[in-house]
């Protein structure tokens, strides 16, 4: 299948420290792919390169075939690509309606996605529709930003470490709902250090080491080799 995303050679540094060498992936329509790794691997920095927040110095980031290295976030979005951070940002102040409404007001890309439609895939939001999202728990407020970055209505979802710092129940709960948008075929790229997570999940994995591809391939070949999984992600 030709790659909806491909990532080529990228090397990207914060002022005197790199922290990708080289880094290539891709990822076709209808994949979830999963980027695993140990804690300051690259993870989140080859999110940030995808989309514009951090700048490589060397390499391509292609969308559909055409390079987007350079533009600013907001261009990448409006392209097709949703970012959910690790740090979740929602608007503290805002209701949760209102996060979900203020995403909806600025979108440009039509499609399926109304804040009806995120209450369907994520029942524990309606009920605190009017609430303000600064008290909400870890949990409610990464579905809340999935849901809010679903507004923009994606053709790619970039999840980072959507897994961290929630309870095994809450993850578990995560976890069906990530897979109830593989379903409806939307394009999922992960990064995550929960290996069981990203393992029931990813159709195919890469695995980053010191800002390389230390690993690819299908998620399978990962899962069933413990060998393997023990040379490349136990700490």
């Amino acid at each position: 299948m030709a790659a909806l995303l491909e990532v080529r050679d990228l090397h990207t540094a914060y002022g005197l420290s790199q922290v990708l060498f080289g880094v290539s992936l891709e990822i076709a329509a209808g994949e979830c792919v999963c980027l695993l790794g140990r804690n300051g691997v690259g993870k989140s920095t080859t999110m940030r390169s995808i989309m514009g927040l951090t700048r490589p110095r060397r390499g391509e980031v292609l969308w559909k075939g055409g390079s987007i290295v350079g533009w600013p976030p907001f261009r990448v979005a409006r392209a097709g690509i949703g970012f959910v951070p690790e740090d979740r940002r929602v608007f503290a102040d805002l209701s949760v309606w209102e996060n979900l409404d203020v995403a909806r007001r600025v979108a440009e890309r039509p499609g399926e996605w109304t804040p009806e439609a995120v209450f369907e895939l994520f029942p524990p939001l309606r009920a605190i529709a009017r609430r303000r999202a600064g008290f909400l728990s870890g949990g409610e407020q990464q579905m809340l930003t999935i849901g809010r970055t679903l507004m923009g209505n994606p053709e790619l979802l970039l999840l980072d470490e959507p897994s961290e710092g929630l309870a095994p129940l809450v993850v578990e709960h995560l976890l069906q709902q990530v897979t109830a948008l593989k379903d409806r075929g939307l394009t999922i790229l992960l990064a995550e250090q929960g290996v069981a997570f990203s393992l029931q999940l990813a159709d195919r994995v890469y695995v980053l080491e010191k800002g390389t591809v230390r690993f690819s391939g299908p998620s399978a070949a990962l899962r069933d080799d413990e060998d393997l999984r023990n040379r490349l992600l136990t700490l």
